[in-house]
């Protein structure tokens, strides 16, 4: 069975017990002090029963991370549940994790509400367990309580209506971290920034990979002034290692021309498409650092595939603006589809290998199909290969959509708009009075001409490409981790 990455952890703790581990509401504490509160929280888990799932109820404090390596030192699968997502949301993913346990820092009147069934075990200012970080040299595995294969459950959007768990084993999430150590020279003295809501996959990037190399990790407070806040800690704290949805950069980027980040070594995006013009400008302010642009949904584990971002080539390669996913991680492949299923040079995006998951929770396997005697995830996003053998992104096949007979990429048409805007543009499909397929432009700007802007258009595209309705909104809605909210646009509009 393969190890939990909690044993990547604890060789941390011993080979640089003095160095930060975490810094978070504006404390440090070290590699022997987090350990120590780890293996407390652990210690208060209780011993009547086994757990293979045990909840995290998540709240920007020490012990909720703690409480996550925790949990997997105890060897369940961390379920974390958002104390912002409403009730009904939270109880749907105790429920479907069949959850006995949640731990959690805060005695929230809300956690009652998920599960009459389920026990809750305050974590919060636990008492020290170890004196001597060298006790932590005693054999890990006589800690695990139980030997299940899933390392944590997260769940996202599901087509009913309920939100779909994707469970991630030890092996998947062993092979994501083995590319990143294989590939990327991190060590002890790196600072990682920890911008995300711990329901978001790559979370699970920021806070554990600089746990195995003995280095850093920075949470950003979770507040109205995020994104102002993750530019101050890029540059007090001297960070060194961020990895950011592209959208951030946007809200950001009046800031770039003022500010250097010169320490800055890696910058890694992911969760949504980055733009080239977008990525220029944050080249600008981190003159000595990478981009590296990722893609994969959670259910391949995190991201897996890279292209490393060069201007020029970078600029050659980029379609309606969007740069390239790049290519599958080792130990994975690629596959595009067409509806049948078979091989094609543009369809939809599958993938096979290491770090994509067994099934879903319940078990439902819609999204998984066989071909030529391997199991393949469909991604929904729809992709071909450049010359240069690099992936590249269409659009998603429910972001394509057939106007009076004709497929129309929405991608194409946000493009040519923030071409001509050079401003934020997300064009949605929705249902007219007929119940036909119709489209709206939302434009990120205070002032709006639209006869202006429709002539312009018309120079591009065809009239059944051009919106019906365009919205001016000053700024758009986010969702907890950073993306465009579609849905709040839509309903501003009715």
């Amino acid at each position: 069975m393969e190890k939990p990455i909690v044993h990547g952890f604890f060789r941390s703790v011993l080979s640089y017990p003095k160095n930060n581990a975490l810094w978070i509401n504006n404390c440090y504490y070290s590699y022997e002090q987090f350990s120590q509160i780890v293996i407390s929280i652990y210690k208060n888990i209780p011993t009547d029963k086994i757990y293979e799932r045990i909840g995290i109820y998540s709240n920007d404090d020490v012990y909720t991370y703690a409480g996550i390596l925790a949990i997997n030192l105890y060897g369940a699968a961390y379920v974390p549940l958002n104390n912002k997502f409403p009730i009904a949301r939270n109880k749907s993913i105790a429920k479907q994790c069949e959850l006995k346990l949640i731990l959690s820092s805060v005695d929230d009147e809300n956690l009652k509400e998920i599960s009459k069934e389920t026990n809750i075990v305050i974590i919060g200012d636990t008492s020290a367990a170890l004196n001597k970080s060298q006790e932590i040299s005693k054999e890990i595995d006589s800690f695990h309580k139980t030997q299940q294969p899933v390392s944590y459950i997260l769940f996202t959007s599901g087509s009913t209506g309920e939100p779909k768990g994707v469970p991630v084993s030890h092996s998947n999430i062993n092979h994501f971290f083995d590319f990143f150590l294989k590939n990327y020279a991190f060590n002890q003295n790196d600072k990682f920034l920890q911008v995300y809501e711990l329901t978001f996959d790559v979370s699970v990037f920021s806070f554990f990979m600089p746990m195995l190399v003995g280095a850093c990790s920075y949470v950003v407070p979770n507040d109205e002034i995020k994104f102002i806040k993750i530019v101050r800690l890029l540059k007090e704290q001297e960070i060194t290692v961020v990895s950011m949805v592209p959208g951030i950069l946007h809200y950001i980027e009046k800031y770039l021309n003022e500010i250097q980040f010169d320490k800055l070594r890696y910058s890694f995006f992911s969760g949504d498409a980055l733009y080239h013009n977008l990525a220029v400008k944050w080249k600008q302010s981190m003159p000595n650092g990478q981009i590296h642009n990722f893609y994969g949904p959670t259910e391949t584990t995190i991201v897996c595939t890279c292209y490393p971002w060069n201007e020029i080539q970078s600029g050659k390669e980029s379609v309606n603006g969007i740069v390239p996913l790049g290519k599958p991680f080792s130990g994975l492949h690629a596959l595009i589809i067409d509806e049948n299923n078979q091989a094609a040079e543009k369809g939809e995006l599958c993938f096979t290998g290491s770090q994509v998951i067994s099934n879903y929770l319940d078990l439902n396997q819609d999204n998984f199909f066989d071909h030529r005697g391997k199991r393949y995830y469909k991604t929904g996003d729809i992709a071909s290969y450049n010359t240069m053998g690099n992936l590249i992104f269409h659009g998603r096949t429910d972001n394509q959509v057939k106007i009076s007979g004709y497929r129309v990429e929405l991608g194409e048409i946000e493009f040519m708009i923030e071409k001509i805007t050079t401003t934020k543009c997300t064009v949605l499909c929705t249902k007219d009075e007929k119940q036909m397929n119709t489209l709206i432009a939302f434009i990120e700007t205070k002032h709006l001409n639209q006869g202006d802007l429709k002539r312009s258009l018309s120079m591009f595209l065809p009239d059944y490409m051009i919106p019906k309705q365009f919205v001016a909104i000053e700024n758009f809605p986010l969702n907890l981790n950073g993306k465009i909210d579609k849905n709040k646009l839509l309903n501003l509009q009715e």
